[in-house]
């Protein structure tokens, strides 16, 4: 228990111990008035009526008292039928108390409207439109990256992202996100660049490799071919190998025509489960379960860590700045009334898909939460949060029932 939520009780508790007092000052003061009328020497005229009101107090005092006490324990220890009724009834209070807030709080319909009413977009718009706000943001997001990325939990982040990527991947059908992706690389305008630079840096390759290639015609070469000759073809093969890959970067060419037109079919293929959508979805598999995968992913997160750190460290932060331009972005993005309606429907559309699942989960927990209390304590928390009100009670039914006495002897009188 929190030492702030302790001092409060305490707070409340000493409060009621004073307005218990009070309660009982009213019922010893009508006591007290009935004891006189039997023993004080008093007038004649006075004596019947004080005992009127100090009985009829007295009742009502004392008969308040009785209802107050069994709420939460027996009443001078008696066991007195239907007394002690908090303590008895512990887990029906705990379930009506969970009820209610289940039905008076967390109603998908009742949620939706408030969420409605606040606005939410236009809040943050004008939080961020505000400088002090918007600066505040930025702090509290800078300030949570180190902790994200710090060295005592890169291990933990890992393992964690390792474990997701394979059990999230492990039983999926991964052709069509694999054609998807492949999809959207053919329909891309980088697939152009992407040929270009692949047949460059192949081109490359066989010009730094024209010896290698002439000592492997030469190897393979008849013994009476003269030399000039294996170097004559090896250079030509070359040079073929040079022009064909060339002609890949063109679309006009015939080898650069089919090699789109492969690539525009090669999608299709892996989501029908054609023999190389099978190979790729294997390699994939493969390299999820391997140690190198595991190996990058380390590397990856290390370099991340340090990047991030050494970045938010220094004077003039890219990081900060970065996020600094996307806060603005976002405040200036916000400016647009439909788009705000679209957050605002986004958000609804989240709490209404998710409060079915967290209802009863919240439900429960309050309910298990109340139940599993100590039944000692759970009486003693219920009876100060109310034991003020309570005692007013006391205090109101003892000057009632002495008013209401004070009444009837005047009627009775009257009446006589």
């Amino acid at each position: 228990m929190r030492t702030g939520d302790d001092q409060a009780l305490r707070e409340r508790e000493t409060e009621l111990a004073r307005y218990r007092l009070l309660a009982g000052s009213a019922l010893g003061v009508a006591a007290a008035g009935w004891v006189a009328s039997h023993v004080a020497p008093l007038p004649p005229e006075a004596v019947h009526p004080l005992r009127a009101v100090a009985e009829a107090g007295m009742v009502g005092g004392l008969a308040d008292w009785f209802a107050v006490t069994a709420l939460f324990r027996r009443p001078l220890g008696l066991p007195i039928p239907h007394t002690a009724l908090v303590p008895k009834n512990r887990d029906r209070i705990a379930d009506g108390i969970a009820a209610y807030i289940d039905r008076e709080f967390l109603e998908p319909g009742m949620l939706v409207e408030q969420l409605h009413r606040m606005d939410l977009a236009d809040r943050i718009a004008r939080m961020l439109h505000d400088g002090q706000s918007r600066a505040r943001v930025v702090d509290v997001v800078v300030r949570l990256l180190p902790g994200l990325v710090r060295g005592d939990g890169e291990a933990a982040i890992r393992g964690t992202l390792t474990r997701a990527l394979q059990e999230a991947l492990g039983g999926v059908d991964l052709r069509r996100p694999l054609a998807r992706v492949l999809r959207a690389v053919v329909e891309s305008d980088a697939l152009e660049a992407l040929l270009t630079e692949l047949s460059d840096r192949l081109v490359g390759m066989v010009q730094d490799r024209r010896n290698w290639l002439q000592e492997a015609v030469e190897a393979r070469s008849r013994w009476w071919i003269p030399r000039a000759v294996d170097r004559r073809v090896a250079g030509n093969l070359a040079d073929a190998a040079i022009d064909h890959l060339f002609d890949l970067r063109s679309p006009h060419s015939d080898v650069g025509r089919d090699l789109r037109r492969w690539l525009r079919e090669l999608p299709d293929e892996v989501e029908r489960g054609g023999p190389l959508g099978e190979r790729l979805t294997r390699v994939v598999r493969m390299a999820l379960q391997d140690t190198s995968f595991s190996q990058l992913l380390d590397k990856a997160v290390a370099t991340l860590r340090r990047l991030v750190v050494d970045d938010l460290e220094g004077p003039d932060s890219r990081i900060r700045g970065v996020v600094e331009a996307a806060v603005a972005s976002l405040a200036s993005q916000l400016d647009d009334a439909e788009l705000r309606g679209r957050v605002n429907r986004s958000v609804e559309d989240a709490f209404v898909a998710a409060i079915p699942r967290w209802r009863e989960r919240i439900r429960d927990f309050i309910s298990d939460t109340l139940r599993g209390q100590d039944l000692d304590e759970f009486t003693r928390r219920m009876e100060v949060r109310v034991g003020k009100d309570l005692q007013y009670i006391r205090i109101n039914g003892t000057i009632l029932g002495a008013m209401i006495g004070g009444l009837l002897y005047v009627l009775n009188g009257l009446l006589a």
